[in-house]
């Protein structure tokens, strides 16, 4: 099989062409990858050159494309551009060059809060445009399907993701302990489901050659389910640190008004609000089940994730790399 990726000079793309290598045949995104491997500069909103992009290979060769193109985070703009429109030229992409397979990364963020561990049968209530342009790039997707049943579909809908050239959630978690100026916020109790990025990549390759539906939606997230004070000790352990202390919910929201105050004031982000806390502290909670009770099995132990995390930190110039990252993402 050959692969086409979208987005695989991203963080799980990067993992994606790892594993992948001589099989891409083609790497669309508007930054060089890694690893060149038939890198393809190209943006996915260019309607007319994706058209014009030619698939090459055996007539007898099987095509997946893998779209992971797409905008992510609070500081980017053209949610829906990008996440929607941009899924409509892939999709039409597809159909132009008869793609057998079509992986989809959407997200958890399509169902909104979650506290109680949201299944794929959940309702769907995103609450930002991340989350909503998701929703919308499925809606399509799903309609899209009915007329073109022969190219088989997955939809996968990660947690947070992290690992190996990441700078998300748990990367920015681990700085903060290794800086020992870290504290949990309130019981810590509150559930936080993460995906390590190579076992996501392995249960997309699962899907492709052992899911016998033509179309199936799942979550992945990494078990066995942590709390931020379980995941804050285990890092802290690997680091050989104290533990975190705990502060009480109530102080930090005292402290938090006044700079909540002066965040008006000023109209600048201040990084330490009352709304940080409250996402600091809230479940984020997913379950992922569906996909393992067709079979999958991780590789890689939360414990294993972590360990090639602070492999990966420490071999590198972080604070580098974190800021040629952003300097890509922001234009975006």
């Amino acid at each position: 099989m050959k692969y086409i990726l979208t987005g695989g000079s991203g963080f799980i793309g990067t993992h994606f062409t790892e594993v992948l290598k001589k099989n891409i045949s083609c790497n669309i995104d508007v930054e060089p990858p890694k690893s060149p491997n038939n890198y393809v500069e190209l943006n996915i909103l260019n309607q007319e050159r994706l058209s014009n992009l030619q698939v090459t290979g055996e007539s007898s060769e099987e095509f997946t494309l893998i779209h992971l193109a797409a905008v992510h985070f609070d500081f980017q703009k053209k949610f829906y551009e990008t996440n929607v429109q941009g899924t409509k030229n892939v999709l039409d992409f597809i159909e132009k060059n008869n793609i057998k397979n079509f992986v989809f990364f959407s997200s958890v963020a399509i169902y909104g809060n979650s506290v109680n561990g949201k299944n794929e049968d959940s309702p769907k209530e995103p609450v930002n445009d991340y989350g909503k342009s998701k929703l919308e790039a499925e809606v399509v997707i799903k309609k899209w399907h009915e007329n073109n049943k022969d190219c088989k579909v997955i939809i996968v809908r990660p947690a947070v993701v992290f690992g190996e050239y990441n700078f998300g959630n748990v990367f920015n978690l681990i700085q903060q302990i290794k800086s020992k100026l870290y504290a949990i916020i309130g019981n810590g109790k509150n559930i936080k489901s993460i995906a390590y990025a190579k076992n996501l990549v392995d249960s997309v390759l699962f899907s492709l050659e052992n899911v016998k539906q033509n179309y199936i939606e799942y979550n992945y997230c990494d078990y066995p389910q942590m709390s931020t004070s379980k995941l804050s000790d285990l890092i802290s352990v690997k680091l050989d640190y104290s533990k975190p202390m705990k502060i009480p919910l109530i102080f930090t929201k005292i402290i938090s008004l006044p700079i909540d105050i002066l965040e008006a004031i000023l109209k600048r982000d201040l990084k330490f609000n009352s709304m940080r806390i409250k996402k600091f502290t809230e479940s984020t909670f997913f379950r992922s089940d569906k996909i393992r009770d067709l079979g999958f099995k991780t590789n890689y132990s939360i414990e294993d994730a972590i360990d090639n995390t602070l492999v990966w930190m420490n071999d590198n110039e972080i604070n580098t790399l974190r800021e040629n990252w952003y300097k890509k993402a922001s234009k975006l």
